[in-house]
């Protein structure tokens, strides 16, 4: 499992990617998008008019719908389920990433109120082919530093994130571990059951 300190950090990073117009990405390079999302974000994450408890559910459903557009959910659930993907009926594959999306939304709006001032710094960009990676450090209020990696691919024109690493750990790795270790012992029925319960 990813330390409760990291799924803050990722918590952090999904509050700053929920500011960036969605059109502007087929018009900027992979670090532009990151760069532009944390400046945006931050906007948003200071929005008196959004803060406070009793916005929770408003400000989850802004944060979601400005964040969907950015990542590439198909290949986070490929990426998921591994070489299982290739085994799964087209029917079977849709219901995953219906259930996989929906786990991802719930685990990560639940950490939506973690901003305390932290400063996202970028490092560099590797490209090759249509995947890039960028790399970030998030420095928070009390001093700690974090890398943090965005995974992009521009498989239809579009640059969107399939995957996020924190201090090493990728978030798309330690789901396909968990998901492997079920479908290993048991069925992808019994894997479909347990994310429409916690969906």
């Amino acid at each position: 499992m990813i330390p409760i300190k990291h799924i803050t950090s990722l918590a952090l990073i999904i509050n700053l990617l929920m500011g960036i117009p969605a059109f502007s990405q087929t018009e900027k390079k992979p670090d532009e998008i990151i760069l532009a999302v944390v400046e945006d974000g931050i906007e948003i994450l200071q929005d008196p008019t959004l803060a406070g408890a009793k916005n929770l559910i408003e400000r989850q459903a802004r944060i979601w719908q400005l964040l969907e557009p950015h990542f590439n959910l198909e290949e986070m659930s490929k990426r998921a389920l591994g070489h299982h993907w290739r085994q799964r009926t087209p029917e079977e594959r849709k219901e995953f990433i219906t259930a996989f999306t929906s786990t991802l939304k719930r685990v990560y709006l639940g950490k939506t109120d973690t901003y305390r001032g932290e400063r996202v710094d970028y490092i560099r960009t590797m490209m090759k082919g249509n995947r890039s990676k960028v790399q970030t450090y998030v420095y928070t209020a009390n001093g700690d530093k974090f890398s943090i990696d965005f995974s992009l691919i521009n498989n239809t024109n579009t640059w969107k994130i399939y995957d996020v690493t924190i201090e090493g750990v990728s978030i798309i790795g330690n789901y396909r571990s968990q998901f492997n270790s079920i479908l290993n012992r048991s069925s992808f029925e019994k894997l479909m059951t347990d994310l429409r319960k916690k969906g």
